[in-house]
């Protein structure tokens, strides 16, 4: 098992909850994008993300994603990430959640997230989740919109 496998399985029995360990192993950085490019950060504000052969991404039951990856030596990035169905333009409106960085040690790192990640992230999850089902609902409250009048055939002249 590689070490920031085991780091990040860990991880999750320390943080509050049920969380997943999944571990990425990635052999070009196409790969890593994959995992990246649902990272919650401001777009002007995005954190840099160098290639690295290893991350992981720990899943709540609730649905919410953190993805980690190497940051420098001994440190890991702890990045929110999107929740499947919440789409950018909701979430583009609403103040993300920070990405912070973090020891390699498990309990350490737990505190950090559960300190300074997880509240943040929570509210804004609970935000764009409200944000969406009122956009729904006023997309089903609208009123239908009237049939395009067809031309009548019957009344045309023909020569």
């Amino acid at each position: 098992m590689h070490p920031f496998h085991l780091f990040a399985l860990q991880l999750a029995d320390h943080l509050p909850g049920t969380w997943t360990a999944l571990h990425r192993q990635y052999t070009r950085g196409a790969d890593q994008f994959d995992d990246t490019c649902r990272v919650w950060t401001p777009l002007d504000a995005r954190p840099p993300i160098a290639f690295r052969s290893h991350g992981a991404t720990l899943r709540r039951d609730d649905g919410l994603e953190l993805y980690l990856v190497e940051h420098r030596r001994g440190r890991v990035l702890f990045c929110p990430v999107i929740p499947h169905g919440l789409h950018e333009d909701i979430t583009d409106r609403i103040p993300a959640p920070p990405t912070v960085a973090g020891p390699l040690d498990p309990a350490r790192a737990a505190w950090r997230i559960t300190d300074r990640v997880l509240p943040h992230y929570t509210a804004a999850v609970t935000s764009a989740r409200e944000a969406t089902s009122a956009l729904a609902a006023r997309r089903s409250s609208a009123p239908a919109l009237l049939p395009v009048p067809q031309p009548d055939v019957s009344r045309t002249r023909t020569r």
